[in-house]
C-alpha cells in the first residue's frame, strides 16, 4: 500500500470530528442539518480510500471473528429491512433535515466504525493521533461554550446563555452527550503518560470538558456520570488485589450510595433550580413526562415487536397513543421518545434493540480481554468502561444526535481494535505505538472510479439537499420583505431532484401562503396569492397523499384545503376530509379535533362546533384556550348559561384574552345580571385592547361605582377628565353622585 494514500484516508477522517463546530446559519436547522451534512461528506470522500486500502493490505481487513463486527454490521442491516418494512420508508431510509437520522446516516456511522478499526490495524500510533484529535476537538468546542458561559466570545451565538451551555450544539443537552466520550479518553490518556507535562495536559482537557458537562446543566448526562463512575470505582475495587484497597473502595462505594439516596429522599430541602436539585429530583413535571412517553412508546412497541416501525417513524406510535396527560407538561408533537434505547425498540423491534445492546456488552467484554491480554490496564479498563456506561446512562433522557453519534461509533471502533488486538495476542499498547505494514499496489483505477462515483454520491445526497436546506430557509426569511422572492426560493427547492425532506419544504411553502393570506401588503396582488395559494396545497396534497400516515401533514393539508376553499369561494370539504384523516391517525390530539371547530366556524354549524369542542375538553380538561373555545361555541348556538359557565372555568384556570371582541359578550351577559363585581375586572381588560375608547373608561368608572368601590370609580373619571376636558362637567356630577 501506498503510504500517501493511507494518509489522505487518514486525514479525512480526522477531519469529519470538525462535525461539533459547523454551524452554516443559510441552512434550516443549521445546528444540526451543518453537522450531518459536513460528516457525512467527509466519510464519503474517505470510502474510495478505504475500499483501496482493503484491497491493498488483507491485514487491515475487519475480520468476522470479531463479534463486535458482526453486531455492528447487523444492527445496520436490521435498520434496513426495518426501514424497508416500516411504514414510512423514505423517512426511515433518509431521516428528515431536523434530526439528520435515518438508514443512510446510520451507514456512515457504521463506515466510520470500521474506519477506527482499520486506523487501529494500521497501527496504534495512527489510532492515538486519531483520538487526541478526538480530544483537541472536544476541548475546543468545550472552550467556546465556556467562553460564553463567562460573557466572552463564541464562534455562533448560543441560544441556551446565560443560564445553561450548548456552545455550537444550540441545546444544552446535545453538548454534553458529545463530551462524555472524549472526556474519558483524555482521561484514558492522562493515566496512560509517563511525561508529567503530557499528564497534565490530558488531565486538564478532562477537567475542561467535566466543566462543560456541569455547564450545561443537563441532568440526563450528569446522572449518566455518576452512575459511570460509580460502576468504575465498584469494577476497580471488587477486580483489584490488594485487600485494604478493596475493603475502603467498597466502604466508599456505601457511602456514595447513601449520599446520594439521602439527596433523593431529602431533595426538598435543597435549593429549588439549583443543579444539585435538578440531579436528585426525579418527581418534577419534566420526569413526569418523559414516563408518559415512554409509556406510550412501549405500547406502540407491542403493534409491531420484531422490526418495529422503522428508523425516524416514532411519530406514527406517538401520535396513535398520545396520552392527553401530556399536555400538562409538553403539547409537542414528538417524534422521538426521550429515550433512546426505547428508540431503538420501538423502531428496529426486539431484533434491532438485541443487535444494539449486544454492541454495548460486546463493547465492554472487548475492555475486559483487552485488559486480561494486558493491553489495558486496570485503571484504563475501568476508566474506558465508565465512559461507555455513562453514555448509555445519558441515552436514557435524551436521542442520539450528529455530534454524540460520531463520539459512540468511533469509541466502537476503538473497542473493536482492541477485541482484535488481544484476540491476536498484540503486546504493544496504544501510546507505544507499532509500524504499520505497508504493501505495494496497483489499485489506482480502483481507487479512480470510486472517487468519481463518490463525488457523484456527495452531490445527490448532500449538496442538493444542502441546496434545498438552504432555499427553503430563504422562502421563509423573505415572506414578510419581498413575498415574490420568497416564492421564488420555494418553487426553486420544490424543483430540486433530490431533496431528503419534502415534508418540510411543502410544510414550509404552507406556512409561508398562509402568512400571505393575513398580511397587509399593499404590493401583493390578491392574483399573486391566490396563484401561491393554489401550488402549496396542490404540493401539499401530494406529499399527503404519498405518506397519508402522518397527520401533521394532514393538518396542514386541511388548513391549506380551508384557505384555498375560501379565497375561491368553495365548498369546505377537502378540508373537512382532510381534517378527519389527520383526527384518525391521532384521535387525542386536541390541535386535530380544532380544525373541526374551525371548519364549523366558517360554515356557521355552531351546533358541530360544540361537539366538537366539548369532546376537545373531555380530552384536555385543564386547557383554558379550548374551554373558551367552547364557550364562544355555546354562545354562538344560544346557549348563554352554559357558555357562561365555560367561561368563567376558562378565566378560573388562567385563560387571557388577546382581543376585545372575543370577550364582549361576556361583559354584557354580566352587565346585564347587574353583577359589578365581574364587570369591572372584565372591562379593565378591555380598556388595555382600546385605551383611546373614552367610553370605556366611562362604563369601567360607572362599573366600579356599581361594586361600591368609590376610590376606584374617582380615580377613573379624573382619568377620563384628564383625557377628555370636555366631559369634565359630567365627570364631576358623576363624582358629586358618589358622595
Amino acid at each position: 500500500m501506498k503510504k500517501p494514500i493511507f494518509y489522505i484516508f487518514l486525514a479525512l477522517v480526522c477531519l469529519s470530528l470538525l462535525t461539533p463546530f459547523l454551524v452554516f446559519k443559510d441552512l434550516l436547522f443549521p445546528y444540526i442539518t451543518s453537522k450531518a451534512f459536513y460528516f457525512r461528506i467527509c466519510i464519503e470522500l474517505a470510502l474510495p480510500f478505504y475500499i483501496y486500502i482493503l484491497l491493498a493490505d488483507k491485514s487491515l481487513r475487519p475480520k468476522l471473528k470479531n463479534p463486535l463486527n458482526i453486531a455492528a454490521a447487523a444492527f445496520l442491516v436490521i435498520n434496513i429491512a426495518a426501514a424497508f418494512l416500516g411504514v414510512n420508508p423514505p423517512r426511515s431510509l433518509w431521516g428528515n433535515f431536523e434530526r439528520m437520522g435515518g438508514v443512510y446516516y446510520l451507514a456512515h456511522l457504521t463506515v466510520l466504525y470500521f474506519y477506527v478499526q482499520a486506523i487501529g490495524q494500521a497501527g496504534s500510533v495512527y489510532l492515538k493521533r486519531f483520538l487526541q484529535a478526538f480530544i483537541l476537538a472536544a476541548v475546543l468546542v468545550t472552550l467556546n461554550g465556556l467562553s460564553g458561559w463567562i460573557g466572552g466570545p463564541t464562534l455562533v451565538q448560543d441560544p441556551s446563555l446565560p443560564i445553561r451551555v450548548s456552545s455550537t450544539f444550540g441545546n444544552p443537552i446535545f453538548f454534553p452527550s458529545f463530551l462524555i466520550v472524549p472526556m474519558f479518553f483524555a482521561f484514558y490518556f492522562g493515566l496512560n503518560e509517563e511525561s508529567k507535562a503530557r499528564k497534565a495536559v490530558y488531565f486538564i482537557a478532562a477537567f475542561l470538558q467535566l466543566l462543560g458537562i456541569y455547564s450545561s446543566a443537563t441532568r440526563g448526562a450528569m446522572v449518566g456520570l455518576l452512575i459511570g463512575l460509580f460502576t468504575a470505582v465498584v469494577l476497580y475495587t471488587v477486580l483489584n488485589k490488594n485487600p485494604k484497597l478493596k475493603r475502603y473502595g467498597l466502604i466508599a462505594a456505601a457511602v456514595f450510595v447513601l449520599f446520594f439516596g439521602g439527596l433523593y429522599v431529602f431533595h426538598n430541602k435543597l435549593t429549588p433550580g439549583s443543579r444539585l436539585y435538578r440531579i436528585v429530583n426525579l418527581r418534577d413535571s419534566n420526569t413526569e413526562a418523559r414516563l408518559i412517553q415512554w409509556r406510550m412508546a412501549l405500547r406502540g412497541f407491542s403493534e409491531h415487536p420484531l422490526l418495529g416501525v422503522g428508523a425516524e417513524n416514532y411519530y406514527v406510535i406517538s401520535d396513535k397513543y398520545y396520552d392527553p396527560a401530556l399536555y400538562q407538561y409538553d403539547a409537542s408533537w414528538f417524534d422521538k421518545p426521550h429515550n433512546f434505547l426505547i428508540e431503538v425498540l420501538v423502531t428496529n423491534g426486539i431484533l434491532g434493540f438485541a443487535a444494539y445492546v449486544g454492541m454495548f456488552l460486546l463493547a465492554l467484554y472487548g475492555l475486559w480481554k483487552a485488559y486480561r491480554a494486558g493491553l489495558l490496564g486496570l485503571m484504563e479498563m475501568c476508566v474506558l468502561a465508565a465512559a461507555i456506561i455513562t453514555y448509555q446512562v445519558q441515552n436514557l433522557f435524551v436521542f442520539d444526535t450528529v455530534s454524540a453519534s460520531v463520539a459512540f461509533w468511533a469509541f466502537m471502533g476503538f473497542a473493536a481494535y482492541l477485541w482484535h488486538a488481544a484476540q491476536e495476542e498484540a503486546s504493544a499498547v496504544l501510546e507505544q505505538g507499532q509500524k504499520p505494514v505497508f504493501e505495494s499496489s496497483f489499485m489506482y483505477a480502483t481507487l479512480g472510479v470510486a472517487c468519481c462515483v463518490m463525488l457523484y454520491v456527495v452531490y445527490i445526497s448532500n449538496i442538493v439537499s444542502m441546496q434545498a436546506a438552504k432555499r427553503v430557509n430563504y422562502g421563509f426569511a423573505y415572506t414578510e420583505y419581498d413575498p415574490h422572492k420568497a416564492a421564488d426560493y420555494f418553487a426553486s427547492a420544490l424543483s430540486l431532484a433530490f431533496n431528503l425532506d419534502p415534508r418540510e419544504t411543502v410544510n414550509r411553502y404552507s406556512d409561508f401562503t398562509h402568512r400571505l393570506l393575513n398580511m397587509e401588503n399593499k404590493n401583493v396582488k390578491i392574483e399573486f396569492i391566490t396563484e401561491q395559494v393554489d401550488k402549496a396545497t396542490a404540493a401539499q396534497r401530494s406529499i399527503t397523499e404519498q405518506v397519508k400516515n402522518d397527520p401533521l401533514l394532514w393538518m396542514r393539508l386541511a388548513i391549506d384545503e380551508m384557505d384555498e376553499a375560501i379565497i375561491h369561494n368553495r365548498s369546505l370539504d377537502a378540508a373537512r376530509t382532510a381534517a378527519n384523516e389527520a383526527i384518525a391517525l391521532a384521535p387525542k390530539r386536541v390541535e386535530l379535533l380544532q380544525l373541526n371547530i374551525q371548519i364549523a366556524g366558517y360554515t356557521k354549524n355552531w351546533a358541530a362546533a360544540v361537539s366538537a369542542a366539548e369532546e376537545i375538553v373531555k380530552l384536555s380538561p385543564y386547557n383554558a384556550s379550548v374551554r373558551w373555545q367552547l364557550a364562544m361555541a355555546y354562545y354562538l348556538l344560544g346557549r348563554m348559561e352554559d357558555a357562561v359557565a365555560q367561561a368563567d372555568k376558562s378565566i378560573e384556570d388562567g385563560f387571557k384574552f388577546s382581543q376585545l371582541q372575543q370577550f364582549a359578550w361576556y361583559i354584557q351577559y354580566y352587565e346585564a345580571k347587574k353583577d359589578w363585581k365581574k364587570v369591572a375586572p372584565l372591562l379593565e381588560q378591555a380598556v388595555n385592547f382600546q385605551p383611546n375608547e373614552i367610553g370605556l373608561y366611562i362604563e369601567l368608572a360607572q362599573a366600579y361605582a356599581n361594586a361600591g368601590d368609590k376610590d376606584h370609580a374617582i380615580a377613573i373619571a379624573r382619568q377620563v377628565e384628564k383625557s377628555d376636558p370636555s366631559r369634565k362637567e359630567a365627570m364631576e356630577k358623576f363624582i358629586q353622585s358618589l358622595h
